[in-house]
């Protein structure tokens, strides 16, 4: 017999579990929560990723942090500038702490549930007015679904570009950090660690987040048309952790590897609204920077209230026209001249005030911010890449 449900949502990971959370935390607040269970491969969570962002002005990212940041750097060859984030300063959350926190406030509902280690093993064919999933642990029936597994796959033209990362939390017998700043992008160290021999068509840089003077998140971070697995990065990384500590003694406390499409294709809605795409890859990140955390914390929300309220679950928002513009154009630039990105990314960061930079790439910029950001970058560039014809093909949801 089949289990039945309100709102099935497919995936426990950041996504899933925001909108669990928020759902759970109206609960007290309004007698409409419905029932709600998510489903989560995995039989248990690791802290196997690390969120950074800048802290939400509008508080709706409230998370357990493990370290923050007032001041962080960008560095080049030839030049380095340090930035003045103390108003919103970069907060760290990691993954353990997140799901650890999602789960205690979870299991204090009787209205939603999480199954760890189920699987989905056929797609959701709609029945009359619900939805049936077949599952490892059985069929599920449910009027709503939110579907938060990838859309694309990281193959090559699948997006515009691939942010690859592979990163290492060490912890050092000596004192070689500086806590207090973090390397929010470092081309010349990615440089001395061999990028433009392994990576000769991409954009390479350091990602440095010092916890305390003995222990650092590393990562190495590549924006290029291919996505790549762990194993692309050794050689590199282990270059960048030993120009990081000299000849200390390091311990490795966990790794971390990602792949995030940046200008994926637009993903369709389902012309049938009981049925959703939300996460990572539909529309969760933001296209020119990987960016997820506070968008995912938004839409979450946004959705619950949505729940809530006796409607239907919605996807994400789309970004405004202007940013959406600015966006791709930036991106098919880096594509197609990725030894231009160091000094762009410099450029924006000089010139542009530290506040609005980062409420552009917090999505809270202005119409003002955007044009500070348009000023601060050579032109000819980005009008070569507006003469150049660009094909846009839209990705299907699976399920419509």
């Amino acid at each position: 017999m089949a289990c039945k449900t309100d709102l099935l949502v497919l995936g426990g990971g950041c996504a899933g579990l925001s909108l669990a959370v928020a759902l759970a935390k109206l609960g007290g607040q309004s007698s409409l929560i419905p029932k709600v269970m998510v489903l989560e491969s995995r039989i248990s969570y690791s802290n196997d990723r690390t969120w950074c962002f800048f802290k939400d002005p509008t508080g709706l990212a409230q998370h357990r942090v493990q370290q923050q940041w007032q001041t962080m750097r960008v560095t080049t060859v030839e030049r380095s500038v340090t930035l003045d984030c103390g108003a919103t300063p970069y907060l760290m959350v990691p993954a353990g702490l997140f799901y650890e926190d999602a789960e205690n406030v979870i299991n204090q509902s009787d209205q939603i549930a999480l199954h760890r280690g189920t699987t989905v093993t056929h797609e959701p064919e709609k029945q009359g007015d619900l939805w049936c999933i077949e599952t490892s642990a059985g069929p599920v029936l449910s009027r709503y679904v939110v579907d938060t597994r990838p859309v694309c796959q990281p193959v090559r033209d699948g997006a515009v570009l691939w942010q690859s990362f592979y990163g290492q939390e060490i912890e050092c017998k000596a004192d070689v950090f500086n806590p207090t700043c973090g390397e929010l992008m470092d081309f010349s160290a990615a440089n001395a660690s061999g990028a433009l021999v392994a990576f000769p068509n991409a954009v390479s840089f350091v990602y440095l987040l010092p916890v305390s003077s003995t222990r650092a998140l590393i990562e190495f971070t590549v924006f290029g048309p291919d996505p790549l697995g762990p194993d692309a990065f050794r050689d590199v990384q282990a270059k960048a952790v030993a120009q990081c500590v000299g000849n200390a003694t390091v311990s490795v406390l966990h790794t971390e590897h990602g792949v995030l499409p940046m200008g994926g294709r637009p993903v369709l809605p389902s012309p049938d609204t009981s049925y959703v795409r939300a996460g990572l890859t539909a529309g969760g990140a933001r296209p020119s920077t990987g960016y997820a955390f506070v968008r995912i914390q938004r839409w979450a929300t946004a959705c619950a209230h949505s729940v809530a309220s006796g409607q239907a679950p919605i996807g994400h928002a789309p970004d405004r026209w202007a940013l959406r513009a600015m966006d791709a154009l930036f991106l098919n630039v880096v594509r197609t001249h990725p030894q231009l990105a160091p000094d762009l990314f410099m450029a924006l960061f000089e010139a542009v005030d530290t506040r609005r930079m980062i409420r552009f790439l917090s999505d809270q910029g202005t119409f003002a911010d955007y044009a500070a950001v348009v000023a601060a970058l050579p032109p000819w560039p980005f009008l070569q890449a507006l003469a150049r014809p660009r094909s846009r093909k839209v990705q299907r949801p699976a399920a419509a």
